[in-house]
């Protein structure tokens, strides 16, 4: 698999780094190959993050996530499922290596700038959220 999909959430379009989030991607040899500005629902949000839907938390996770716009992105490259969840780190920032976009830009547990795709079959799950099947033909066969 030489595709990946990743999400910058609400916090890091609020900060004005998704510029900055995207070249540190880039900067590791994975090419961004599209990306648009979603907002997300309350059933992507029940998609993307199912393992947290029983956490306590999750009322005031899907708040945050339905607080603003957001980027959703299609990287690719060798090993990119691998290599952009590596270079996106642990979902806490202060546990989060210090060469990972979390350390470098999340704030907190909740507002950690980036989500990225665990595998393939998540892949296909995310990625057709907001991206059209014609749009994925096209993007994942160039």
């Amino acid at each position: 698999m030489n595709y990946s999909f990743g999400l910058l959430k609400p916090d890091c379009l609020k900060r004005g780094i998704e510029k900055k989030v995207l070249a540190a991607i880039e900067a590791i040899g994975l090419e961004i190959i599209a990306f648009k500005s979603v907002r997300l629902t309350k059933k992507g949000v029940d998609i993307i993050w199912t393992s947290l839907l029983k956490e306590d938390f999750y009322e005031e996770f899907l708040k945050f996530c339905l607080s603003g716009d957001c980027m959703a992105f299609i990287a690719k490259g060798d090993d990119v499922i691998v290599k952009l969840n590596d270079l996106v780190g642990h979902w806490d920032p202060e546990r989060a290596e210090k060469h990972t976009i979390r350390h470098r830009f999340g704030t907190s547990v909740m507002e950690n700038v980036i989500h990225s795709t665990l595998n393939e079959e998540i892949f296909w799950k995310e990625v057709s959220l907001f991206f059209s099947r014609s749009e994925l033909k096209r993007l994942l066969t160039n």
